[in-house]
Order: structure tokens, then sequence, then C-alpha cells
């Protein structure tokens, strides 16, 4: 077992750190949920099984949408619990293929799983804080505009850069609701940092964005297919 993580944060650290079999989570954690853990987990390079131990039945759809082996749900008969488990262990099993993991060490990581309180839920993102070795979370109304820098996704606030966990395509559909738009392929931009806007005579667009200082960050090109939406979201 390559550790018990207290939260989200916690386990993305541990998941970046070591190769991971198996992966159990919980719903609901602190810092992050388990369904943005398990998101994050399996868009890594090397995704781990997902497992999902939880008092949450709802959220079954949305776990096995993400390709989850299992979603077990908590229950005061342990005898249920247990054979439930079994189930679950064979599965993994199967899927490992040769691998030989301890399984009643994971057995006894599930049963600690079943006695975890449940903590609310973050919408922060998650991002890689290099200069302090660790994982943060960030709020997003700080984020002014989001780049696709070769294999990274690079947020950029005012002051700082933080590599992210997520896509592009991800983060699009994470941070739409919150006020930003997919001006391209590569790139989102927060929309309450667009300072104006400069036709470029072809149906695309150039946003300037500027910090709450008024000094300019920089210029991002919105393609032609989204300068519909943006108009849209700006009311124009």
């Amino acid at each position: 077992m390559v550790g018990v993580a207290a939260n989200g944060i916690e386990c993305l650290e541990l998941l970046d750190q070591h190769e991971v079999d198996v992966a159990f989570l919980d719903i609901e954690m602190p810092e992050l949920s388990g369904l943005e853990v398990a998101e994050l987990a399996l868009d890594s390079e090397t995704p781990p099984l997902i497992v999902f131990i939880t008092g949450h039945d709802e959220y079954a759809v949305q776990a096995f949408e993400l390709t989850v082996v299992d979603y077990v749900v908590k229950t005061d008969d342990l005898d249920a619990f247990e054979e439930r488990v079994n189930t679950t262990l064979a599965r993994i099993e199967q899927q490992l293929a040769g691998k030989r993991p301890d399984y009643e060490l994971l057995r006894q990581g599930i049963m600690q799983l079943l006695q975890q309180e449940l903590r609310p839920l973050s919408h922060k993102l998650p991002v890689k804080d290099y200069e302090e070795g660790t994982v943060r979370l960030l709020d997003p109304e700080t984020v002014i505009y989001v780049t696709r820098e070769g294999r990274q996704v690079i947020l950029h606030t005012a002051d700082k850069d933080f590599p992210t966990y997520f896509t592009v395509t991800k983060l699009s559909e994470r941070l739409t609701e919150a006020g930003f738009l997919r001006a391209n392929r590569g790139e989102i931009i927060n929309l309450r940092f667009v300072e104006h806007l400069i036709p470029n005579g072809d149906g695309s667009y150039d946003a300037i964005l500027q910090d709450n200082k008024g000094n300019i960050i920089t210029t991002i090109t919105v393609s032609r297919g989204r300068s519909k939406a943006l108009l849209e979201s700006l009311g124009m």
C-alpha cells in the first residue's frame, strides 16, 4: 500500500509520487471530491484503477462514466459489505492481469473507508506549485487565461503561472459557468478580464486582457468559430 490520503490534494500528491495500481476513493473528501480526483487521475499517463467506496449511491452513473472499476456503497451490514468487497477485489485481480497486490491490505483499507465521515466538496482548481513543492487549490476568479504549452496546461494569474492536471477541454467544461470562454483549441479566457476586442476582418477577434490594476497582460485570438459565443457572452 502506497499510503492513505486525508484529502483529495494529498491523494493527487501520492498519485504523482508513486506508481499506483489501484486508488480507493470516497465521493466527499476535503479539498477535492473523489470524482474530481478520479477525473484527474484517469487523465494521467499511467492511470490507476479507480474504485469508489462511498455512502452516496446517487453518483454511481457519473463514476461509471469515468470508467471506474467499481462503485461500492457503504452499509451498516458488514457481512454484506465484505461480500461486496470480495467481488470488487476479484474484478481488480482480473484487470491487473498478473500483478499480485496484497489483497488483505486492500481489504483493510476499504474497511477503513467505511468509517470515514463525509465532508463538503470544493470547486477550486488543483494546480502544481513547483516553488512550494506542493499541490494547491486555486480560486478560478484569479485566473486570467489558460494556455496549452506542449503537454502542459498552464493557468495564468496576475502574479504567477501554475501547471494544472486538467486538459484544455476539461477546463473549458468546468469553467464555462464561471465566466470563461474557450477562445481557440489551446486557450481559454476569463471574460471578466477582457478590456476590448479588435476585429481581424476574417470573423476572428483579438481579445485584450488586462489585470485589475489596468495592466495589459496578453492578447488572445478568439477564433472565427468561437467569436459568436464571445459576443453573446459579452452581451453584444
